[in-house]
């Protein structure tokens, strides 16, 4: 049988130790996701409603968007969103904010030039 001495023992056992609680300080948490930040949006009489929305960097964003009385669409090119809803329709999605700044909401649809006209500002902070 070997004999180790006892302060061979204390001190393999504090560097152990050490090591363990230097390696937990150093664990990686994950990135803080934002919230989850719901809207309703509708598009009636050529106008959108609310005309703006705003959220935080990071969060989830979920539209209900509905078109009343004829079609149209909620486009956000910066998102490479555009999401068509029929006379009477809802259409549900969500998108993660990752990109401040106010961003412009619209209607590309072309069924009355009025349509053109329709949009409002996503701001992100």
């Amino acid at each position: 049988m070997i004999s180790i001495p006892h302060r061979t023992v204390v001190a393999s056992l504090f560097v152990s130790g050490a090591l363990l609680v230097g390696v937990s300080t150093f664990t990686l948490k994950p990135a803080a996701q934002g919230s989850t930040r719901e809207f309703t949006i509708t598009g009636d009489q050529f106008a959108f409603k609310p005309l703006r929305i705003e959220v935080q960097k990071d969060d989830l964003v979920k539209i209900t968007f509905t078109a009343k009385d004829i079609a149209h669409s909620f486009t956000i090119d910066q998102y490479r969103i555009a999401k068509r809803a029929a006379a009477g329709q809802t259409v549900v999605f969500e998108f993660r904010a990752d990109q401040v700044g106010t961003h412009r909401f619209y209607c590309n649809l072309t069924t009355d030039e009025r349509c053109r006209r329709m949009e409002g500002e996503l701001i992100v902070h």
